[in-house]
């Protein structure tokens, strides 16, 4: 199922993101949640993307179509619903130097002006249930929380030799659903502060098991002969803007940096996907020093990111201190800019305006 360019389906999160600054102005609405920026990052960089889910036909889910079409998304199975509100998350942005967990936003459904929420529709919809017919080739495919139709679509690339990627961010209701898409996936991420051990989940022997740590960085076993943890410290950030999107930016540089390294994501070795990590916690740190979720893509152009983040990934390889300079060099850019468009405010006031 491998393509000459690789390409990337997933479903889960798609919602449009507004970020809340602490004078109370919001930048420009976004396609938001985890598999939207993934999807996004990645066509971004020159991937194809076909985002499979039902939107809301109304202004948030033509912002986010919008979105996905300038980075030449495959949007046959993006659909949308007189049935459904698209999902509005309200970023919140706080004064991290004053939080005392390090906290730069906090997300909610609420709107700030009304209080209406706009929450995601997980059920599976009867108008939706033709997609697994349609499904478009793809080297990865992407879900980010077990829904009953994205394990069985997982499951139907799988055995097409596609390679699976399950980022949950918790167990849910439904545990043999949980354990059917660990069982699909090659490659399982999660952050350890909302899911603990996964030995009892049934993951792959041979699969990816990728347990990220916030700023003490991230671990990863893989491989059948030895299942040891392999650590990678986090890289020291010159500063810090909004930390939302980080994982997410994370995920999209490794699978970037597997798919240009390996002929065979399933047969590569631990040196090679240290070396994807460590690009995709470059990107992260990178995007950690913009606004919003996916700011380094309004920073830099596609070819200056990865000139960037493989720069700094090889330079971990020597001193310390040539890794900081080289991040100082970069944050003196991205600052700069993000400086610029964090001024930028499209007026939009309420949620009963998307």
């Amino acid at each position: 199922m491998r393509t000459a360019t690789p390409s990337i389906a997933g479903t889960g999160l798609f919602a449009l993101d507004v970020v809340v600054r602490l004078d109370g102005s919001k930048a420009t609405p976004r396609l938001g949640g985890s598999a939207g920026n993934v999807l996004s990052i990645l066509g971004a960089l020159g991937w194809g993307a076909a985002p499979v889910g039902l939107l809301g036909d109304d202004v948030a889910g033509c912002t986010i179509r919008r979105d996905f079409e300038r980075v030449g998304a495959d949007m046959r199975l993006l659909r949308r619903s007189m049935a459904h509100c698209t999902p509005v998350i309200f970023q919140h942005q706080l004064d991290w130097e004053a939080a005392q967990d390090d906290a730069t936003h906090r997300f909610t459904f609420a709107c700030p002006n009304c209080g209406d929420r706009r929450r995601p529709h997980w059920d599976d919809d009867p108008e939706f249930a033709d997609v697994r017919a349609e499904l478009p080739p793809a080297s990865v495919f992407y879900l980010d929380r077990p829904t009953r139709l994205g394990v069985a679509v997982a499951e139907q690339y799988a055995s097409r030799g596609a390679v699976v990627v399950f980022e949950p961010s918790a167990v849910g209701g439904d545990v043999d659903l949980f354990v059917r898409a660990a069982r699909a996936a090659h490659i399982v991420k999660y952050a350890d502060e909302r899911l603990g051990d996964l030995r009892d989940y049934h993951l792959r022997a041979e699969g990816i098991e990728i347990q990220t740590r916030g700023s003490h960085g991230l671990r990863f076993r893989s491989g059948t002969a030895d299942r040891s943890w392999t650590y990678l410290p986090a890289f020291r950030l010159p500063f810090i803007h909004d930390t939302a999107g980080a994982g997410d930016w994370c995920t999209a540089g490794m699978l970037y940096e597997l798919f240009a390294a390996a002929a065979s994501v399933r047969t590569i070795d631990r040196e090679t996907i240290e070396q994807a990590l460590t690009f995709g916690q470059v990107l992260s740190t990178l995007n950690c020093m913009t606004e919003g979720a996916r700011g380094l893509l309004a920073t830099w152009d596609p070819d200056q990111i990865v000139r960037a983040a493989r720069s700094v990934a090889q330079a971990r390889k020597g001193p310390g201190q040539f890794v900081d300079q080289t991040l100082r060099s970069f944050a003196r850019d991205v600052g700069q800019t993000s400086a610029t468009t964090a001024l930028r405010d499209d007026g939009f006031g309420c949620c009963s305006t998307f």
